[in-house]
């Protein structure tokens, strides 16, 4: 019966996937391959062990968390060079009131752009569709070294710094309205060419949120308003370690998913481990647990390694409004209870001491993973009615 459920699971993926993407009255969506150029860019080289196998992976997260492990992992810098391509998704409402408000949805460690549009039972799980719905235009995209997108070097590419210039550029390619132009078609509607937005508001989830304070850090005027879901500054902030993630290599975990990963890819290795990171008993119907193992996703290690680098410089150019959105019962960022561990007057100082409104959202009842909580839409409701709250 488990072997079925799954069966059934993945096909109504498939199917859903296959049909939602089409244009409707409330979906109009163009899907692309996006060559972002890093040219003498320079990132950290990160001291760790590799990862060539399970028995590596479990090796480098004993690492991670050993005690006598040096805070600071640097070892010295690295200079990139090279074009990578990056998998999105434009989705304009044809009589959206607020089409010319575009979202720039930036997804978290476990998952691709797939957490954005939920496929079972979209109506109630799917921001994709909850935000086409409100009258705003969306993109989400694989981050580098997931899903669709080019899975480079996970040790010295694929880390923090590099996902926040890739951020940073898709930006700029979409406020100029080139997106499109300088992306090849994968499918998808021929009338969103010449979309060019008026506001951008960035969407972050977990890691995706911390790549939107890095970019917000270097370039504070490039947003109009962030929305940092699944990520609370608060006093148990990195309570919680990379020894409870369950971590495999990810191509011996599943070779038939993850051939194409290389060195230095881990992934979770059962939907156990994901509900652990993700969701919170009687917070989530089966199905979209099925769902999260079908839709999970490897990460670097050097995504990890380089995570705190983001952190202790505050977005003094960001004087737009911010919301910060977390479940009650989020694990890896509050051990599990949110309520009372916050400080919003740190928050101001540490984060955005220019921001022109910080607010602060608790979803009841809800683990990390929002988008697959029961009640996400009432969570969702709380964000849109905050951006009118300030007017976008």
């Amino acid at each position: 019966m488990a072997l079925l459920s799954s069966l059934l699971v993945a096909i109504a993926v498939q199917s859903a996937y296959a049909t939602r993407t089409t244009n409707t009255k409330t979906r109009q969506c163009v899907q692309l391959e996006i060559p972002i150029k890093l040219s003498s860019f320079t990132t950290t080289k990160w001291q760790q062990p590799r990862v060539d196998s399970t028995v590596d992976a479990v090796d480098w997260v004993d690492w991670m968390t050993t005690w006598t492990t040096p805070a600071d992992k640097a070892a010295g810098n690295v200079t990139i060079n090279g074009t990578f391509k990056i998998n999105g998704q434009l989705c304009v409402p044809p009589e959206g009131a607020k089409s010319d408000i575009l979202q720039i949805a930036t997804h978290g460690v476990g998952f691709d752009k797939r957490y954005w549009d939920v496929e079972i039972k979209p109506e109630q799980y799917s921001w994709v569709d909850y935000t086409l719905a409100q009258g705003y235009s969306i993109f989400t995209y694989d981050r580098l070294g997931t899903g669709s997108s080019d899975k480079p070097d996970a040790y010295d590419i694929v880390q923090t710094d590099d996902q926040v210039e890739i951020l940073r550029q898709l930006t700029l390619l979409l406020r100029s309205g080139k997106l499109i132009s300088s992306s090849k078609k994968l499918g998808g509607v021929n009338t969103l060419d010449r979309y060019t937005p008026d506001k951008i508001v960035h969407v972050g989830h977990s890691f995706g949120s911390i790549c939107t304070i890095g970019l917000l850090q270097i370039n504070g005027s490039i947003s109009d308003g962030a929305i940092l879901t699944g990520f609370l500054p608060n006093n148990q902030l990195g309570g919680i370690s990379v020894g409870t993630w369950g971590f495999e290599f990810a191509r011996e975990s599943d070779p038939k998913r993850f051939s194409d990963r290389g060195s230095g890819y881990i992934v979770q290795k059962t939907k156990y481990n994901v509900l652990l990171s993700f969701l919170k008993k009687g917070s989530f119907e089966p199905a979209l647990l099925d769902y999260a193992e079908q839709i999970k996703q490897p990460n670097s290690v050097s995504e990890f390694v380089s995570i705190g680098a983001i952190f202790g410089t505050p977005a003094k150019d960001f004087k737009a409004p911010v919301q910060f959105v977390v479940g009650e019962n989020d694990y890896g960022f509050c051990r599990g209870e949110c309520y009372n561990t916050y400080n919003i007057t740190e928050i101001e100082t540490d984060y955005y001491p220019a921001a022109s409104k910080i607010a602060i959202h608790i979803q009841p009842k809800t683990g990390h993973g929002l988008a697959l909580s029961t009640n996400a839409t009432a969570g969702y409701k709380a964000t849109f009615d905050f951006l009118r709250s300030v007017g976008l």
